[in-house]
């Protein structure tokens, strides 16, 4: 019988493996160029869609190339969560736009966690 992948043990093997082994992490180095990439920030009024892979993977493939040719990044990430998108969604639900715009933040942020989006975003060690 053929052995099938088995896609969600394997992902979540190596999501452990290069959380454990900080491989994302990123170290400011004043010596090294610095890069910034942004993009648009997402809007917290809906639920994660293919919309919003098609949009970050674009900054995260350049963001970690240069990363890997040795630039500092700055590659920030944020929400668009005051305005009408969110609050009219919150409304068409009827939740409150605050916890509307939370609960979506966090499934957003799941969502793009899970596909390595942001993991090396942080950078809290500086060295001169």
């Amino acid at each position: 019988m053929e052995e099938r992948y088995n896609f969600s043990e394997v992902e979540k093997k190596w999501r452990e493996y290069w959380k454990e082994n900080n491989f994302f992490k990123s170290y400011v180095d004043f010596k090294k160029p610095k890069y910034y990439v942004l993009e648009m920030f997402p809007y917290p009024s809906g639920e994660p869609h293919m919309g919003h892979v098609k949009n970050y993977v674009i900054g995260d493939v350049v963001a970690r190339y240069k990363h890997s040719q040795g630039y500092n990044i700055l590659h920030p990430m944020g929400w668009d969560a005051f305005g009408l998108p969110a609050e009219n969604a919150a409304i068409k639900n009827k939740i409150h736009p605050s916890i509307w715009t939370k609960m979506n933040i966090k499934k957003m942020k799941d969502t793009l966690t899970n596909m390595i989006f942001q993991d090396y975003r942080i950078c809290p060690k500086i060295t001169r």
